[in-house]
């Protein structure tokens, strides 16, 4: 079983609703001199972050993809960004289980599909799905990230899948082979919420909210995709062999210039 609806046909983003923090409940306004100090006192408290990742035993050493977003916070001007769900996937196991999941979401797809989209049993068509929310829990298929580089990072997002698929029947085997490339369109809208405090710290999200207020600091669209290739016969079983083949070249954080709150 599937946790969203799948289409024959080319990729298409799936209808997505994304929150706007603090812009929902507040109407901005022009900073005062307490707000920039306060934004002068985070960037500074990012700068520290940023000096320490990969001393060791330094305090927060390991969080360069939640750096790397914040610092699109608090300097991208509210442009959408790319990241690396290659990262995140590399880096927490909350990523490891949500590819596996992907992937035998994107394999169930290809097999229900594959009936009225070839009907001949022999050929190739792709498939798009609708939006899968992960973060709703800390278990099940589509797991909040577990580390607090990711919580930070990306926190709860939503993802879509989409896919090429080709079958081929032989005259030796009645069961059909399939080839798949799948494509994981993740992203996250960027920004604090009221009420809300970082789960590591515990400090709230007033102290970044302000800034979306004041347009100090403007939220923004996380995006990425990922891509891979699986290969199996018949109906797919829980176990598979995949295609460890990302095709897409890893960026670091780096490459961003270097928490969501609370470094």
């Amino acid at each position: 079983m599937t946790h969203a609806r799948y289409f024959v046909g080319p990729p298409r983003r799936p209808e997505i609703r994304h929150d706007n923090g603090f812009l929902d409940q507040f109407r901005p306004r022009q900073p005062t001199a307490a707000d920039r100090q306060g934004y002068r006192k985070w960037k500074g408290r990012l700068e520290l972050a940023e000096a320490v990742q990969g001393v060791p035993y330094a305090p927060k050493n390991n969080i360069p993809d939640a750096l790397a977003a914040y610092r699109h916070f608090l300097t991208g001007r509210g442009a959408a960004r790319t990241f690396s769900y290659e990262r995140y996937v590399a880096g927490d196991p909350s990523g490891k289980a949500t590819l596996q999941s992907a992937i035998l979401e994107a394999m169930a797809a290809a097999y229900e599909l594959h009936g009225s989209a070839v009907p001949s049993g022999n050929g190739s068509f792709n498939f798009t799905g609708g939006a899968i929310p992960c973060g709703a829990g800390k278990t099940g298929p589509f797991p909040y990230p577990a580390t607090e580089n990711w919580q930070k990072a990306i926190g709860a997002h939503v993802i879509w899948i989409s896919g090429d698929v080709t079958v081929q029947r032989s005259k030796e085997s009645s069961a059909p082979r399939f080839a798949l490339t799948l494509i994981v369109h993740a992203e996250d809208r960027y920004n604090f919420n009221p009420g809300a405090a970082d789960i590591a710290t515990g400090i709230p999200d007033d102290e970044n909210g302000v800034f979306e207020i004041t347009g100090l600091a403007k939220q923004y669209m996380n995006v990425a995709t990922l891509t891979r290739h699986v290969t199996w016969a018949g109906a797919p079983a829980s176990s598979f062999e995949v295609l460890m083949q990302p095709w897409l070249r890893q960026r670091q954080p780096g490459d961003n210039r270097r928490i969501r709150n609370r470094l």
